[in-house]
């Protein structure tokens, strides 16, 4: 008993349509495969983001 788990794909096609593909039926349908890649670099760089206002709030402690 299992739930599926997934991504709106009209909301998604307004932000990236590349990653949406209208099926035969009409149906829309979002390409995880490129999906998972964009997610993996935001998160890279949210990462990166992170540590760099972990420095700048370090050096603002230190100068207090």
């Amino acid at each position: 008993n299992t739930k599926d788990i997934g991504v709106v794909a009209q909301e998604v096609e307004k932000v990236l349509p590349e990653l949406v593909t209208t099926r035969e039926s009409g149906y829309k349908a979002v390409k995880y495969d490129k999906l998972t890649v964009l997610l993996i670099e935001a998160v890279k760089e949210q990462q990166k983001q992170i540590e760099e206002l972990k420095d700048l709030v370090g050096s603002l402690i230190k100068k207090s």
